[in-house]
Order: structure tokens, then C-alpha cells, then sequence
């Protein structure tokens, strides 16, 4: 069914007035080539920083374990970018950094699609489409590799099997509704917010004989095959644990519980929330989210309704979750807020005659304009919103910027911190830096001397021991005949004792760390190390 702009329902086969006469499947099939065109134009082209390079790494020896944090694993972005790695036509970094651009283009066509189907009109389908694709967050995110893009194109699947469903009563589109979910799961847990709507939305269909009750154990079925990825990485938990109960724990919170269900300085953090989605639509066309909801709820169509809960439960989700990278939650809520932007475009397009189309493709693409000036308009305002900078890394525009074109700062300065290094040194890392470090040793044999002791990639009683100490490790080393290196002095990025023990004297892009003439009898006790990746 599609919305008419008088009130009334068209058919699916018949759309409404509108811009193009373009069939549905051949809009989705554009949108999806247009989006990965412009993922792949400004895509990374090589290692990247901070859990993108984990994935990078990861993916690369198809590493489905990480101990008593497997719900940080997401196999099946690995997987597929373990494929697209196998190809042998680009390198293993950038294998991961297109796979998450195919999930992200696949995730705009979805949407293009979702608005057309609603609205029946093609133009209020593309807006809505681009504004989605060339958000910020969806942006920054579909071009190096990350997970959200797929999770994004997962949760519109699944939207569009509904929609099917609700279509042509066939049960074949729920089983695949379910199918996907499971997919979604062994992608990224968060996947079972949209599990939740869709289950209890098939269990009251069942009550009230819109749908059989046979359906539930059949989706159940679906959805369990879905999940195998998962179900994997759980079972290589539970054979590193031998406990049913902390594999679960692993798998389903690992050591993020707290956050997870943060409901914690809820007022600064929706404020915050607000300026991220102000930040993802810098355009008066988002103004066009609050009708689209306003008519989709009041309508009463269950399709509408779907709309309106998925959008308010993903932004809920991540306006309390309280990470570093809060901002990047925010983009499965943009699939359903594109959504409700393109169906606001489309009530409101009969008293737009007057408007040429060109006067809101301009408006739709304003972000890009306001992107590319960001960086330097938010460095000349003195706005600061980070801890650090690192050397080849411009912070303003890294975070603010979305695309990478040409961005080789972390492989520049991964190979600098290597190749200066002195033969046999120990280098201290967090995770932000570590990937690009680790994959230049460990997948490209660069520097096997030098011992990395990073936060993200370090056994468990190595870490303990390195990071975790309260004991002075200095003479340790000394006594070894190796010197020590810190990539940041920032005091969040270094271990305890280290603080109370040394002194850092600059060394090339790093640190040398040096025994104090004097030190305190005792180190403060070391709390965890900086963890900066987040499930």
C-alpha cells in the first residue's frame, strides 16, 4: 500500500502522481550504484585508526574471538570482509573498508526504496535517500571499516520484508524478515531492537488471525539459521571458558554492561543526541522528519506505525548510551528518520509546484557544502572537542570531515613510530593508535623485535601485567637491555605506574620513557587501561 497525498491507499502496483515514472526495483538498483560510487570515491585507501583498524585486522586472519568481549566480535562484517579480502585485486585494509561502503549503499537503496513504497513518489524517494547516504555519521562510517552500514542495511531489509508481507500476505516474507534479523544479529547485537518490534508485532498478528500461528516456530527456525555466526563465536567462547554462563555474558554485554544500560546524566547526553542528528541533517529538509511522523502515526497503518517505534526506539537506544563514539548508534535511527523525512517531502509536495526539483536537490546536498568548510570554521572558533591529537592526524578534520580520499595518515605514522624505534623496544599503546601498529607487524612482518604492548590486542596476563601493575616495571626492562616507548603522554593513555614511575622525554612521533630521579615510594593503583572501541 502507498500513501496518497488526499488520505486515500493505492495499490502497490500503481504509483501516485509523482516526478519519474521508474519502477521501484530499477530506483533501489540506482540508488544502490549511485551510493557505492560515492563510497568508493571517497573511501579509506588503507589502514585506518581505532576499532576501524581492528576490524581491519581482524578481518584479515578472520579472528572470531576476543576473549570475555565476544559481543565485540561481529562476524559477519568479518566475513565479508574477509571475502572481499581473498580477492586479491586490493589489500586486506582496504577489503574492509569496502565492505562496509557495500553495506552502506545497500542501506540507501533500502531506504530510497522504503519511501517509495510508502509515498509512491520517486523525488521525496531520492531526497530522502541522500539525505541518509550523505548524512555525517552514515557517511564517515561507510567508508572505513565499521559495522553500522551493514546494521543499516539489515534493519531496512527487514523493514521491507514487513512491508511485503503486509502487502501480500505471504508467509514466505516473514520467514525472511526473520532470516535477516538473524543475520543482523551475527552482525551487530544491536539488531535485536528490531527483533523485539517484529517479534511481538508477528505474535499479535497470530492472536488476531491475521497470520498463523505455525508462522512463530517457522521464523523462530529462520531466525536461529540466520544467526549461525553467532552462535559460532559463542561456541569458541564457551570452549576458551568452559562456562555456558560467562560465554552468554561474553556475547551479549561482554565488558560494556554498564553502558549498555546507562541511564545515567540522561539530560546531557540527549542534548548531546540532539546535535549529533543536527549534525547528520544540516538542511531545512529535516524539518520535513516531524510531519512525515505526524502522518505516519496518525494514519493508524501498521506499516506507519512500525516506522514510528523503530525510529523512537533506535534514537532512545543511543541518546542514554554513554561511549565515546555515541554519535555512530545514531545511524539505524537515520534509516527510520530518511524515512520519515521522505514521506514528510512527499505530503507536502503538491503545494510544492512552485519549487523547482533543482531547489531541493540543493538543499539535500547543502551537508556536503557545510562538511567541507566544518573543520576549518570549527579550528578558527577555537572549538576543541578532543583529548589529543595524533601525528598525522588532523583532528578537526577527521572528525568532522566525513570522506577519506587520499587519507594515509595512520599507515604514515605506524611506519615512522616503527621505523625509528631502537632494536628490541617495548611500545606502549591504546587502542586508538594500536591497529595500524599491530597490522604493519603482525600482517606485513614489519618490526617483529619490538614487543607492542597494546590494550586491544595483548593476552590477558600480559596485560595485567603491563598495564594493570602498581610495582614499578622500569627496572624490569632495564634489566632485559630494552628501552620503553609511549605512543601519548596524555595520563588517560598511560598505565599507572608508569605515571608515577617515569618521566617521558619526546622521541620521534612517541615517548621515551625514563626512570625518575626520584619517584614516590608507591604508584597510585591502576585503574583499567583506555579502552576506546565500544560493542
Amino acid at each position: 500500500m502507498t500513501l496518497r497525498m488526499d488520505g486515500s491507499m493505492a495499490s502497490l502496483e500503481q504509483p501516485v502522481g509523482g516526478s519519474s515514472g521508474m519502477r521501484p526495483g530499477w530506483l533501489w538498483a540506482a540508488a544502490v550504484a549511485a551510493a557505492l560510487a560515492l563510497y568508493v570515491a571517497t573511501l579509506a585507501p588503507d589502514l585506518v585508526w581505532q576499532d576501524s583498524g581492528d576490524y581491519q585486522f581482524a578481518a584479515a586472519r578472520l579472528d572470531l574471538h576476543r576473549p570475555h568481549d565476544a559481543v565485540r566480535v561481529h562476524p559477519w562484517f568479518l566475513v565479508v570482509a574477509w571475502a572481499l579480502g581473498r580477492v586479491g585485486i586490493w589489500s586486506y585494509a582496504y577489503a574492509a573498508n569496502l565492505a562496509s561502503a557495500i553495506g552502506t549503499a545497500l542501506a540507501v537503496g533500502n531506504v530510497v526504496l522504503m519511501v517509495r513504497l510508502v509515498t509512491g513518489r520517486a523525488w521525496p524517494a531520492i531526497l530522502g535517500g541522500i539525505l541518509f547516504g550523505i548524512g555525517h555519521a552514515v557517511w564517515a562510517h561507510a567508508v572505513m571499516a565499521e559495522t553500522y552500514g551493514w546494521a543499516a542495511a539489515l534493519v531496512s531489509a527487514e523493514c521491507l520484508c514487513a512491508w511485503a508481507w503486509l502487502a501480500r500476505r505471504q508467509a514466505r516474507w516473514l520467514l525472511l524478515l526473520f532470516l535477516i534479523n538473524g543475520v543482523a544479529i551475527s552482525n551487530h547485537l544491536m539488531a535485536v531492537l528490531s527483533l523485539a518490534v517484529f517479534g511481538v508485532w508477528v505474535v499479535v498478528a497470530c492472536v488476531r488471525g491475521r497470520a498463523r500461528y505455525s508462522a512463530i516456530p517457522a521464523a523462530a527456525g529462520c531466525w536461529i539459521v540466520g544467526a549461525t555466526l553467532y552462535w559460532i563465536v559463542l561456541g569458541i567462547e564457551y570452549e576458551q571458558t568452559h562456562s555456558l554462563l560467562a560465554a552468554l555474558r561474553s556475547g551479549t554485554v561482554g565488558a560494556w554492561g554498564s553502558r549498555i544500560f546507562n541511564l545515567s546524566d540522561l539530560p546531557g547526553l540527549l542534548g548531546k543526541s540532539i546535535l549529533y542528528v543536527c549534525l547528520d541533517y544540516p538542511t531545512p529538509l529535516a524539518l520535513a522528519m516531524f510531519v512525515g511522523l505526524w502522518v505516519l502515526w496518525r494514519r493508524r497503518e501498521t506499516f506507519g506505525r512500525l516506522m514510528v517505534i523503530l525510529a523512537v526506539l533506535y534514537f532512545a537506544w543511543a541518546a542514554r548510551y554513554k561511549v565515546v563514539d555515541q554519535y555512530a548508534f545514531f545511524i539505524q535511527f537515520y534509516v527510520f528518520g530518511s524515512v520519515l523525512i521522505g514521506t514528510g517531502i512527499a505530503v507536502v509536495w503538491p503545494r510544492l509546484a512552485g519549487v523547482r526539483a533543482w531547489v531541493l536537490l540543493g538543499l539535500a546536498l547543502l551537508p556536503i557544502g557545510i562538511y567541507a568548510v566544518l573543520p576549518a570554521a570549527a579550528e578558527k572558533a577555537g572549538f576543541v572537542f578532543f583529548k589529543r591529537q595524533l601525528p598525522h592526524r588532523d583532528p578537526y578534520v577527521y572528525f568532522l570531515r566525513p570522506w577519506r580520499t587520499g587519507d594515509h595518515g595512520a599507515r604514515q605514522f605506524a611506519e615512522e613510530v616503527l621505523d625509528a624505534l631502537p632494536p628490541r623496544a617495548v611500545l606502549f599503546s591504546d587502542s586508538t593508535p594500536a591497529p595500524p601498529l599491530v597490522c604493519l607487524q603482525e600482517l606485513e612482518g614489519r618490526r617483529p623485535d619490538v614487543e607492542i604492548a597494546a590494550t586491544g590486542g595483548l593476552p590477558g596476563d600480559r596485560l595485567r601485567h603491563y598495564w594493570g601493575s602498581t610495582q614499578n616495571l622500569m627496572p624490569e626492562f632495564q634489566a632485559e637491555g630494552r628501552r620503553v616507548f609511549v605512543v601519548s603522554d596524555h595520563p588517560e593513555y598511560l598505565p599507572a605506574w608508569m605515571i608515577a614511575y617515569t618521566q617521558r622525554v619526546p622521541f620521534g612521533c612517541v615517548f621515551e620513557v625514563q626512570p625518575r630521579a626520584e619517584t614516590p615510594a608507591a604508584a597510585t593503583p591502576a585503574g583499567p587501561p583506555k579502552v576506546e572501541g565500544r560493542p
